[in-house]
């Protein structure tokens, strides 16, 4: 009887991982689906990543920010079915003092500021 007991702890151990990972693909297949936008600037160091994140965080259409210093980048994920505005990012950069020297996205990329959409 122990047997069946180990057999059936193993089925719903497995049934139970399962199910988590298929949950977790979704996830990250649903953030890996949404189209991010790619700024490159002149100078970031911590304060500056700070200034973004602190910024990027009050625009509702984005949803994730990710800041390198040594790529002296800035990667933004937009919120759920929302297809984030090249002007309005490059103003937002602007607002905080930080000159975008390029903007890559699904409108294409901008060297200089987009007209606005």
């Amino acid at each position: 009887m122990s047997t069946i007991v180990k057999r059936t702890s193993y089925v719903s151990i497995s049934a139970a991982l399962l199910i988590a990972l298929l949950a977790s693909s979704q996830s990250h297949a649903e953030t890996k689906s949404r189209v991010t936008t790619t700024i490159t600037v002149g100078e970031m160091c911590g304060g500056c990543v700070k200034q973004i994140i602190a910024r990027f965080d009050k625009v509702k259409e984005v949803a994730k920010i990710h800041c390198d210093i040594q790529t002296k980048s800035v990667v933004l994920y937009p919120a759920k079915n929302i297809r984030l505005s090249p002007a309005k990012l490059w103003e937002t950069m602007e607002s905080i003092g930080k000159h975008p020297l390029k903007l890559v996205g699904p409108d294409g990329t901008f060297t200089s500021k987009p007209k606005k959409n």
